[in-house]
């Protein structure tokens, strides 16, 4: 048990859970608003994933202080850059924001058009791309412990 305890490890789970809930959003969301396209991400997601675990691996064997910075520029660039500042704080927790605050629907669509945002009309759908950026925040914070060890 004390594996999961060490900086590498939660790293590890933290862009796994990005991955995971960022999936799910796309997924359910294609389904629900008929958009197959939005399916990529679950397959790009894991391709990125999958890269970040075998610098992450490389990394754990050989101990080298560039595979660490590779692995958080290349993990940090997907999981927190682009899913979670773009997706889950733009896309999502900003957007629902506005909508919420009474901001007109020609600024809205206007900053989030048609057919590629939807604006807020679903729970399931917008909570869990605004998870997408609380996750994101905690793959931060774990980026940020394993880079100090």
């Amino acid at each position: 048990m004390k594996l999961l305890h060490t900086p590498t490890s939660r790293v590890a789970l933290s862009i796994l859970m990005v991955y995971l809930i960022t999936s799910l959003h796309h997924v359910y969301g294609a389904w629900l608003y008929e958009t197959p396209w939005r399916n990529h991400i679950a397959y790009q997601g894991f391709t990125w994933l999958i890269l970040s675990y075998i610098i992450l691996i490389i990394y754990w064997k050989w101990g080298k202080v560039w595979l660490k910075w590779t692995f958080v520029i290349v993990a940090g660039f997907f999981f927190v850059l682009a899913i979670g500042v773009y997706e889950g704080l733009y896309n999502h927790l900003l957007k629902n924001l506005l909508y919420f605050a009474g901001v007109g629907e020609t600024i809205l669509q206007s900053m989030y058009p048609p057919p590629k945002y939807e604006l807020p009309n679903d729970l399931l759908f917008e909570v869990t791309g605004v998870l997408t950026f609380i996750v994101c925040l905690w793959c931060f914070k774990t980026m940020i412990s394993f880079l100090k060890r």
